[in-house]
C-alpha cells in the first residue's frame, strides 16, 4: 500500500503515485485507489457526454486504449488499463479528470487555474487551455515562489467560511513551447504521456502544503493588441470568471453538484479579489506579465 497526502486528503493506493506528496503511514484513508475492473456503463446516468457519464454518486471516464475510471462517493476511484496500456499512462487521467470528479463529489471547489503561495494568500492564475497558466507558474517559481497547484485547484472552506486554497501535489506540466520559453530542458523531464510533447517537472522543494487563504485570482487573456493590461473585476465579474474556469464544469450536472456549486462561487467571489490580466497573442512577454502581476500583488 502506498500512502500520500493531497488535496488535504489522505490517499491510500495500491500502485504507485508519484506526482502526490508522501503521507503518514498511521493515517486513515480518505480516498483509496487502486486497480480493478470497471463497468463500462453505469447503471443510472443523469449525466453524459462522449467519454463520461454522471448521477449523484459515482462518474465514470472511458479513454479509448488508457483505462477506464470510476470515481464513486468521493472516497475511491478505481482504474482498469487498457490491454495495451499501462498504469504510467492511466496516472495523466487519474490527476486531472478522475480527481476533479472526485474533489467535485465531496464539494470541494475546484477551478482550473495555477496556484502560488505568497506572505498575502494563495494566488491563482486561471483561464481557457492553452493561455500560458503553466508557464506563468513557471515563471513564478523561477522567482523563488512556491507552488501549490498546477491545472486542478482546489478550494475548500474553513469554520469561519473563508475560502482556502488547497495544496495539490508539486508537479507542473509543460508544452514544449513553455519550457523553451522557460529555458527548461525537456530531455531532463518526464513525458507526460507517450506520443505527448508534454512533460512533467516534480517540484517538491518549491512545494507549500498547508491551506492558505485565497486572496486573488488573475484571469488570463490574449489581444492583437500589443500591450499588457491588468484591470480587477466586480463581483459579479468575478462570480463568471469562477463559474467558466470551474474545473471540468460540464460534469456538475451529472453529478447533481450545481446549485452546490453556484453557492461556492459565490463565496470566492465575494471574498476574493479577480482582476483581468491581458497580454498579446505574440509575442508571450511572459517577464513582463509577471513583472505586471508581481507589482499589483505588492500594492494590493
Amino acid at each position: 500500500m502506498y500512502i500520500y497526502r493531497a488535496y488535504q486528503l489522505n490517499v491510500h493506493a495500491d500502485f504507485p503515485i508519484p506526482e502526490f506528496p508522501s503521507g503518514d503511514e498511521a493515517s486513515v484513508a480518505d480516498v483509496v485507489i487502486r486497480q480493478g475492473v470497471v463497468p463500462t456503463a453505469l447503471e443510472q446516468v443523469v449525466g453524459q457526454g462522449a467519454l463520461y457519464q454522471a448521477n449523484a454518486n459515482q462518474f465514470l471516464l472511458t479513454m479509448p486504449d488508457v483505462a477506464r475510471y470510476l470515481a464513486q462517493n468521493g472516497n475511491e476511484i478505481i482504474v482498469e488499463p487498457a490491454a495495451d496500456s499501462s498504469l504510467n499512462d492511466a496516472r495523466v487521467f487519474l490527476l486531472s479528470s478522475c480527481m476533479g470528479a472526485l474533489l467535485h463529489q465531496r464539494g470541494i471547489l475546484v477551478i482550473h487555474a495555477g496556484a502560488i503561495y505568497t506572505d498575502k494568500g494563495a494566488v491563482l492564475f486561471t483561464g481557457p487551455s492553452g493561455i500560458g497558466k503553466s508557464a506563468l507558474l513557471g515563471e513564478f517559481l523561477r522567482r523563488g515562489y512556491k507552488m501549490m497547484a498546477d491545472d486542478v485547484c482546489g478550494v475548500d472552506f474553513d469554520s469561519d467560511e473563508t475560502p482556502l486554497a488547497l495544496p495539490g501535489y508539486p508537479r507542473i506540466q509543460l508544452w514544449t513551447d513553455a519550457a523553451r520559453i522557460l529555458d527548461q530542458e525537456v530531455k531532463t523531464m518526464e513525458v507526460s504521456r507517450r506520443g505527448m510533447k508534454k512533460f512533467d517537472r516534480l517540484l517538491p522543494q518549491q512545494y507549500w502544503d498547508q491551506p492558505t487563504r485565497l486572496r486573488r485570482v488573475y484571469l488570463l487573456t490574449t489581444s492583437n493588441q500589443g500591450k499588457l493590461n491588468l484591470k480587477s473585476m466586480n463581483r459579479i465579474q468575478a462570480l463568471n470568471i469562477a463559474l467558466h474556469n470551474t474545473y471540468r464544469k460540464q460534469f456538475l450536472d451529472g453529478l447533481q453538484m450545481r446549485a452546490a456549486h453556484f453557492k461556492l462561487i459565490a463565496a470566492v467571489a465575494k471574498q476574493s479579489d479577480f482582476s483581468r490580466v491581458t497580454r498579446p497573442v505574440h509575442p508571450f512577454r511572459l517577464t513582463e506579465l509577471a513583472d505586471l502581476i508581481e507589482k499589483d500583488l505588492a500594492q494590493n
